[in-house]
């Protein structure tokens, strides 16, 4: 191998060990390697000082592997620490902003790799780099203010409960200068402590006479051509009108909160789709795909992201015309999307499987040729109201009285709009896994995070068929491709899953922002 092959292995090793941390969660495999062109990737041995106190360097380090000490030195050379930080963390960053010499120090405890970061040859960088690395450094330093407010109210509240201690006298001069400020910037960030807002399910429920339900459709035996074009041909579909208001706030002058926005976007599954269809063409010119609300949302800019968001909001349509008028469906449609995103989501992390791709999208898009099918024929859905009408399952239902199923109907329409391969794979196959041959892993995620949302009543229509979670083929493909799932109980693994589902009901079960 030559040298310019290993230096080429080297940098491709160092990209996947970027893309464990979550401080890179959001980049793509050419902003990493433009920023490690940028940066020095250092080896360090356990006891390297990498900060000395009252320096003037403007540096920021990032932890890839390994662990550091923080400390500050008192009278007579004593030390004393202020936190330990491990693999994924930061620091140094204060420099960055200001001109203060380092109040504190840095030290390894072990042998580590870690990022060296100057901002004046990040400047060299793309302005799409420098966005989203900027963006996420501002984040950890809100999240460690938020955490350093809140012990000093802790500490502010448990100071009024206790009596007044005797008068001490004065410190020395030196120990009142130490910064006591650092701890609170260095420590972990605390617990959020913000309610979530919940967003009310659109057309409040009403009582359904099954003799008011209209006639089921004739069946039809319609050209998949013909059905093609026509669903390629009216890709405006409906949008949660409950979203679509709670947006109007972040759609008027600047926008200060771009993680709540990137989150009310990401309730509905056409606005979602709209942003990353808009995020991928040709406009923004991207040479990686863009597969997350917030990815496009630094593609796009904040105000382009406003002007869509304000242009389709405008269409939200009446509630007679969402799934015949009939409000459990829209509202069961639009809770079980939310819901399958959030559970894949999950079942991801507890799984621990790595994927590039947004799992959470990939179940909010999962059924979105239902919206599309809606437009095609407006008596079948309601008829999931009517007891005994599907007589297998919903895609069999389909196919008899329209032509096509809904997961073909995502399909055609997310290759009209353009949406990444990975979730046209999930539309079309996630009621059937046993057929994927690309994107496996997500299809699988999918297909069972659905099943556990049936099996939890969240589903459009009572009367909706799904096989047994425990049989699912999608097991399978989770332990042949995710090896260290080979020897995991399946029962058991759905018993303790589904516990865990129940605990975090109220958080799952509701459209939610945090």
């Amino acid at each position: 191998m030559t040298q310019q092959q290993e230096q080429g292995t080297a940098f491709d090793q160092q990209v996947k060990f970027l893309k464990k941390i979550h401080f890179f969660l959001d980049f793509d495999d050419h902003e990493l390697k433009q920023l490690l062109a940028v940066s020095r990737w250092l080896k360090v041995p356990s006891g390297t000082l990498i900060i000395k106190e009252e320096t003037m360097e403007k540096v920021f380090y990032i932890l890839v592997k390994g662990s550091v000490t923080v400390f500050i030195t008192v009278d007579e050379g004593r030390t004393i620490e202020l936190t330990k930080l491990s693999t994924g963390a930061t620091f140094g960053e204060m420099a960055l902003v200001s001109e203060t010499r380092r109040t504190a120090g840095v030290k390894t405890t072990s042998e580590s790799y870690i990022l060296m970061v100057e901002p004046e040859i990040l400047n060299q960088a793309s302005v799409f780099l420098q966005l989203k690395f900027y963006r996420r450094f501002c984040e950890i330093l809100v999240t460690r203010l938020i955490a350093a407010n809140k012990r000093m109210s802790d500490l502010a509240t448990s100071a009024g409960n206790e009596p007044a201690p005797a008068p001490r006298p004065a410190p020395p001069p030196r120990q009142q200068q130490a910064p006591p400020q650092v701890a609170k910037a260095a420590d972990p960030p605390a617990p959020k402590q913000e309610k979530p807002i919940p967003i009310p399910i659109p057309f409040p429920p009403k009582e359904i006479n099954i003799a008011t339900l209209p006639p089921a459709p004739k069946i039809q035996a319609v050209a998949k051509a013909k059905i093609c074009r026509r669903i390629q041909n009216e890709t405006d579909l409906a949008i949660n009108p409950v979203v679509a208001a709670r947006l109007a706030s972040f759609l008027v002058g600047n926008c200060e909160d771009t993680r709540k926005f990137a989150d009310l976007i990401s309730c509905d599954p056409m606005l979602a789709a709209r942003v990353i269809q808009h995020a991928n063409s040709s406009f923004y010119r991207r040479t990686n795909t863009v597969n997350s609300v917030p990815h496009a949302m630094v593609t796009m800019g904040i105000k382009n992201l406003q002007e869509l968001i304000a242009a389709e909001t405008m269409k939200v349509v009446r509630e007679e015309e969402v799934f015949g008028g009939y409000s459990q469906l829209a509202s069961s449609f639009w809770l079980h999307s939310v819901v399958v995103g959030r559970i894949a989501e999950l079942l991801r992390d507890t799984i621990r499987i790595s994927m590039p791709d947004d799992v959470y999208l990939a179940g909010l898009f999962h059924d979105l040729g239902k919206l599309s099918l809606d437009q095609q024929q407006q008596l079948f859905y309601p008829q999931l109201l009517r007891p005994g009408f599907i007589k297998k399952d919903i895609c069999d239902s389909e196919l008899e009285y329209i032509g096509i199923d809904h997961g073909q109907a995502g399909c055609w329409l997310g290759e009209k709009m353009g949406l990444p391969k990975p979730y046209l794979d999930v539309m079309l196959m996630h009621h059937t896994p046993e057929k994927a041959r690309e994107n496996v892993l997500l299809i699988a995620l999918i297909h069972l995070a659905d099943l556990f949302a049936k099996e939890r009543g969240i589903l459009m229509g009572a009367e909706e068929k799904y096989p047994p979670l425990a049989s699912s083929f999608g097991w399978i493909l989770i332990q042949e491709q995710h090896r260290p799932f080979i020897d995991v109980n399946v029962d058991d693994f759905i018993h303790s899953f589904n516990a865990e589902l129940d605990r975090m009901a109220g958080d799952i079960s509701t459209l939610i922002v945090v």
